[in-house]
């Protein structure tokens, strides 16, 4: 800032040597500012106050807003009494009040500086203003290597001005609110032979016939290598695929953003088809309607050179359904990264905040997929660590919000699933910032178990649904019924979170409590929490003692009480049978 040009200015003064060095470093970018940003402030200010007192006229007090006028003219005298000076600035920054009043003074400034490449404008100077006359004349005719320029609404002649070929060196190019027909495009982007940067926003004239071949008539829509399509209904996919088509298009394009243009989601796999070296894809959209009749018939979104995506798609505010249109877009972009058909993709964008569940969860099968294929992998996506005789005819309410109870359309996505590390960041329509989530595909497996465990080692956060009857007593008096539960948080290495019961765990009641008949099962059908005894062995109720083997007793069943009732309380017979329990 202003304190390290000072030094570096009496560093020019050191030598020969340095001077060549300093002036470089201090005239290459010059940056004019209103206020000094430095810890110096406070001091400089308390030194102008004072100098200020030996004038008793207040009009040798310099305002603040004048500094940066003042300093504009002191540049303006020595890049006009020292060329060699003049010839080194590539870069001036200018603020906004000042480019605003002093456009003289920076028209006699630019007028000298003729290797200038990047300069702040006044707004006029962009839609046409009348003011600005003497400073475009300047620009063009002493500054031909400017690389940045922008034109707005107003200045179609000035813009038609540059097949005159004045600036050949514009890089960077922006064109917003014009009214221009495609012909005249793209014979002013003809003759700008360095162009690779190009911006389109709010063209109503604008149609894909900016993109058709037309040899011997019309010079061709220029290579690009960064292209910007903004409010712009009237550009579909089929004008920009008809463009990718020639070989010195689809190798140069790295960069496509797009926002409200006539390119959907519905045809944008044609785009990302046809441009082989696309590394930067944005696409922004509000849209009315779902894709949920049209899904199955897509084909995913495929490019092997995409790294970074900007999927930022909202639901229009006059939808007022209960299921807003932008899930399906977002559903539709998780199948195509769990199919693998982005595999280079790296950094993710999104307008979803829940977006990194749908990666997590194992893919979304078929809607109507059939119900053999759900049996395969029962025990795979279960709570319990033991095995269970839980089907899907006994509790299918227990598969659907368990998440499928394993990969419920396993043959369906056979070979997919998502195995890449990318960085999601999402953010809510009310958000204002970004939310980071970096997301790690997990650990492979091989062989038959493959679909079965695809929802426990896929990184698929656990369900807690029934956990008081499958995982024990201590899970009932927890976050999921009862008293609150300590908050205790454990990561499960794959975004999600893992469950620690209490330490103190209450010792399950026996039959003879008072307990149900089923208080020692989990309540669907499975394995007995905390019994010691096989099936076969027995015990005595009417003894005092109670025997490692009969720690929880099974209800007595109705064969046992018929045969006891006539032996006057005699022992009754314990069954090996589990179904028996229910007789």
């Amino acid at each position: 800032m202003l304190c390290d040009l000072r030094d570096l200015a009496k560093c020019a003064q050191v030598s020969r040597k340095w001077y060549g060095v300093a002036q470089k470093a201090l005239y290459s970018s010059v940056r004019i500012d209103a206020v000094h940003y430095c810890a110096l402030e406070e001091e400089l200010a308390e030194r102008r106050q004072k100098a200020g007192k030996h004038f008793r006229s207040r009009s040798a007090v310099v305002e603040p807003g004048e500094v940066p006028s003042i300093r504009l003219s002191l540049l303006c005298r020595t890049v006009r009494e020292q060329e060699h000076l003049a010839q080194q600035v590539l870069v001036l920054k200018l603020p906004y009040m000042t480019r605003e009043t002093a456009k003289g003074e920076l028209a006699r400034c630019v007028s000298a500086l003729s290797n200038l490449r990047y300069v702040d404008l006044p707004d006029g100077f962009f839609t046409g203003d009348p003011g600005c006359l003497a400073l475009r004349q300047e620009l063009q005719a002493r500054c031909p290597d400017i690389r940045k320029m922008t034109y707005r609404g107003g200045s179609e002649e000035a813009l038609e001005l540059l097949a005159h070929r004045h600036w050949q060196s514009i890089e960077i190019m922006e064109l917003s609110g014009l009214a221009i027909e495609p012909a005249t495009l793209r014979i002013v982007l003809a003759s700008l032979p360095t162009l690779h940067d190009l911006t389109l926003s709010h063209l109503p004239w604008m149609d894909d016939s900016v993109f058709q071949l037309s040899p011997g008539q019309l010079p061709d829509f220029p290579p690009l290598h960064h292209l910007t399509l903004s409010s712009t209904p009237n550009l579909t996919s089929q004008g920009l695929c008809q463009h990718l088509t020639a070989a010195q298009n689809r190798e140069v394009l790295s960069s496509l953003t797009l926002s409200n243009t006539g390119i959907t989601i519905q045809t944008l796999h044609h785009i990302l088809w046809t441009a082989p070296q696309l590394h930067h894809l944005s696409i922004t959209e509000t849209v009315f309607k779902s894709l949920s009749l049209t899904t199955a018939q897509l084909p995913p979104l495929t490019s092997i050179s995409l790294q970074t995506l900007h999927y930022e798609i909202t639901s229009s505010e006059e939808v007022h359904g209960l299921q807003k249109p932008a899930e399906s877009y977002y559903a539709y972009l998780a199948s195509s990264l769990h199919q693998n058909a982005l595999p280079a993709l790296t950094v993710l964008y999104v307008r979803d905040p829940t977006f990194t569940d749908l990666l997590i969860l194992p893919p979304i099968p078929a809607p109507f997929a059939s119900a053999s294929s759900s049996h395969g992998s029962q025990n795979g996506g279960s709570l319990r660590s033991k095995p269970s005789n839980l089907s899907t005819s006994t509790n299918p309410s227990l598969l659907n919000i368990n998440g499928m109870a394993g990969n419920g359309n396993g043959n369906a996505f056979s070979g997919a699933g998502f195995n890449q590390t990318l960085e999601v960041f999402s953010k809510g329509i009310d958000e204002l910032e970004w939310v980071f989530t970096s997301i790690a595909p997990g650990p492979q497996t091989h062989g038959r178990d493959r679909g079965s465990s695809a929802s426990a080692s896929g990184g698929r956060p656990l369900s807690a649904y029934s956990a008081s009857r499958g995982l024990g007593p201590q899970w009932a008096q927890g976050g999921f019924g009862g008293e609150a539960r300590k908050s205790v948080i454990v990561g499960n290495g794959f975004g999600g979170f893992l469950a620690v019961p209490q330490e103190e765990v209450p010792r399950p009641m026996t039959s003879g409590d008072g307990a149900g008949a089923g208080a020692g099962y989990d309540g669907v059908g499975g394995t007995r929490w905390g019994s010691f005894g096989s099936a076969g062995t027995g015990g005595s109720a009417g003894t005092g003692g109670s025997s490692r083997g009969s720690f929880l007793k099974p209800p007595p069943s109705i064969g046992s009480l018929a045969g006891s009732s006539g032996s006057g309380g005699a022992q009754h017979e314990r069954r090996g049978s589990r179904h028996d329990l229910w007789r």
